[in-house]
C-alpha cells in the first residue's frame, strides 16, 4: 500500500536564520553592556577629578591660612590671586629659606598650581577674590573633559551641574562667580569652590 502524502514545503535554512537572529540579539546586548561600561568608567573618572578638585581647593585654603603675614594684612590684590595659565612668580625655596608673606604666597601658589597640573588632566586653576566678600576667595579649577560623555542625553540641569561654574552661589547668595571675567572655558569641565582662609 503506497500512500501519497502531500509534499511539505521545504524549510531549509530556518535554523540558520534563527541562529543569525540570536547572534544579532547577543551582539546588541554585548554592545549595550560595553557602552554602559564606558559610560560608567567616564563618570567614575569625572567624579574622581571633581573629588581631587575639592581636595586641591582645601589644600590652597590651608596654604593661605598658614601664611599669617598675608592673611592678617589681606592686601589688594592678594598675592594668591592668579589667572588661567599664569604661572606663579619664581620665589625662593621657602622650605630652606626664611620668606616674607609675599614670597611664601608665590612659593605656595607655584607648588599648588603644579599639583593642579599634575593631578587633573590638562588641569589649570584661577584664584580670584569675591566681589561680595573681601575675605572670601573663589577657586575655579578646570580640566579636560573626559570623552564618552553623552551630553545629548543629559538633562539641562545635569549639563549645568557638570559644565558650568556660574550655577553656584557665593556667601551672600549671589548666583555665579560674581565676576564677568571668571567663567569656565569651552571644552573643559570646571569646579568652583569658595574658600575663606
Amino acid at each position: 500500500m503506497n500512500r501519497h502524502y502531500p509534499e511539505r514545503p521545504h524549510q531549509l535554512g530556518i535554523a540558520m536564520i534563527e541562529a543569525l537572529v540570536a547572534l544579532l540579539v547577543l551582539a546588541l546586548g554585548v554592545l549595550g553592556l560595553a557602552r554602559l561600561q564606558v559610560s560608567s568608567l567616564t563618570e567614575s573618572r569625572n567624579t574622581n577629578a571633581r573629588a581631587m578638585a575639592v581636595q586641591l581647593a582645601a589644600d590652597l585654603a590651608e596654604r593661605m591660612q598658614s601664611n599669617a603675614a598675608v592673611r592678617r594684612a589681606n592686601p589688594a590684590p592678594n598675592p594668591y590671586e592668579n589667572g588661567w595659565g599664569v604661572s606663579a612668580a619664581v620665589a625662593p625655596d621657602c622650605l630652606t629659606t626664611a620668606c616674607n608673606g609675599a614670597e611664601l604666597a608665590a612659593f605656595d601658589l607655584r607648588a599648588w598650581k603644579q599639583n593642579v597640573q599634575s593631578l587633573l588632566p590638562n588641569g589649570d586653576a584661577l584664584v580670584f577674590r569675591s566681589n561680595t566678600d573681601r575675605n572670601q576667595f573663589g577657586v575655579l579649577m578646570r580640566w579636560a573633559e573626559f570623552e564618552a560623555r553623552n551630553e545629548s542625553q543629559a538633562t539641562a540641569a545635569e549639563a549645568a551641574l557638570f559644565t558650568r561654574a556660574d550655577d553656584v552661589s557665593d556667601a551672600t547668595g549671589a548666583v555665579g562667580t560674581g565676576r564677568a571675567d571668571v567663567t569656565c572655558p569651552p571644552d573643559f569641565t570646571c569646579h568652583l569652590v569658595y574658600i575663606r582662609p
